[in-house]
């Protein structure tokens, strides 16, 4: 790789780095003046990296996935109890890795087709995880599944979070005690 290469490539990072840090910090909607500040480039530099704010999302959410969501490929194990307690262990761990890039993803989803497409397709990658590590599950009904599905997504940790105010210990609690009624284990 020659010099130019490289510190392209090192500025593309710094700009999605940027962006990262900007949301993590709570700017939930950064623009690019400011990104383009944070990273140490000039704000057409990031549109040189980016064509546009789109492809800089679909960056982030790559960036995202490679980042955090690798917990989700271990496989619990065990009785359903424990399966129960991994499974709310692990998400707590992914919720609280992507909190405010979620929050950012999720005032954009609306207008944003790439978005949108990333953030269904991690609600359909946590339904699957659930699937495949409690096959109990299966035995219930439509409407107890989807209350399952429910109380296991990054949307329910949100409220417990930062709408009702738990802590990261208490909210895993509570969705862990929720599960383990529902499910009868």
């Amino acid at each position: 790789m020659d010099g130019r290469t490289a510190r392209a490539a090192k500025n593309r990072q710094a700009v999605l780095d940027a962006a990262l840090a900007l949301i993590d910090e709570g700017d939930l909607h950064p623009t690019a003046q400011a990104v383009a500040e944070r990273a140490g480039v000039a704000t057409r530099s990031l549109y040189h990296h980016f064509h546009d704010l789109e492809t800089l999302y679909l960056s982030a959410a790559q960036t995202q996935i490679a980042r955090h969501w690798g917990v989700l490929l271990d496989p619990v194990t065990g009785e359903l109890g424990a399966r129960i307690d991994a499974l709310v262990t692990v998400r707590a761990k992914l919720y609280e890795g992507v909190t405010n890039v979620r929050r950012a993803a999720v005032l954009r989803e609306h207008e944003s087709v790439v978005l949108s497409e990333r953030m269904n397709e991690s609600r359909a990658a946590l339904r699957a995880h659930l699937r495949t590590n409690l096959p109990e599950l299966e035995a219930l009904g439509q409407a107890e599944r989807e209350a399952v599905f429910a109380m296991g997504s990054w949307e329910t940790w949100d409220v417990l979070r930062r709408h009702q105010g738990l802590t990261a210990d208490a909210a895993r609690a509570a969705v862990v005690a929720v599960l383990t009624r529902m499910l009868g284990a």
